[in-house]
């Protein structure tokens, strides 16, 4: 292994570590030396590499951000054919790397923790799948693949199932995970069920 790449394999350990902990301690109850013991580094190495706890969370949200950013870039046959590719695709590479669930939860928790420094918030909250794939709900209702209803809901509806599968993921990686085709149903068109004719008994 050349110097280059135990330094890059080494920023991965700490950055693994850091999200690990962000978790399950929240930004503020985690210390820069637990890092540091969880990485198998010292603290000092850590602080080579990140110099304040801050600058680590921040690449942490910049790396989180890329990730949101996929979606981006499928090129859908219709409304539809988007959100089934995203999930085949996110399904695939959590598989391949756990990583990727651990960032879903540590996104969702940055946006909310109020011991996050509000610049921080504000950057993670900065790129809104919700609001981004509402054109992919309405391509769809337009092009007969995805039901009919509101357009914010349904793009609501995706992202709730997408992060909780991802949460459940990241505990219970033994479980796993669904057909991207069973999400994606959860908006086609030709689910056409009255609800509201539908009576349980008590």
């Amino acid at each position: 292994m050349t110097r280059k790449e135990q330094k890059e394999a080494r920023r991965k350990q700490i950055i693994q570590a850091a999200v690990d902990l962000f978790v399950e301690r929240g930004y503020y109850g985690t210390k820069t030396s637990q890092i540091s013991r969880r990485a198998g580094i010292s603290e000092g190495l850590l602080f080579h590499y990140f110099p304040t706890k801050e600058i680590l969370l921040e690449e942490l949200i910049n790396i989180g951000l890329e990730g949101m950013r996929m979606p981006m870039q499928i090129h859908a046959e219709n409304g539809l054919d988007f959100f089934y590719q995203f999930a085949s695709m996110l399904f695939c590479q959590a598989e391949k790397n756990p990583f990727i669930a651990k960032m879903f939860v540590f996104m969702g928790h940055v946006v909310l923790a109020e011991d996050i420094p509000e610049r921080l918030r504000k950057l993670a909250a900065s790129v809104d799948t919700i609001a981004y794939s509402k054109r992919w709900v309405k391509a769809g209702q337009q092009d007969g693949s995805i039901r009919s209803g509101d357009v914010m809901s349904l793009s609501n509806m995706y992202w709730c199932s997408i992060h909780g599968i991802m949460e459940q993921y990241s505990l219970r990686p033994e479980i796993p995970l669904p057909e991207a085709g069973w999400v994606a149903d959860m908006l086609r068109s030709d689910k056409k069920i009255d609800y509201n004719s539908v009576i349980l008994d008590n």
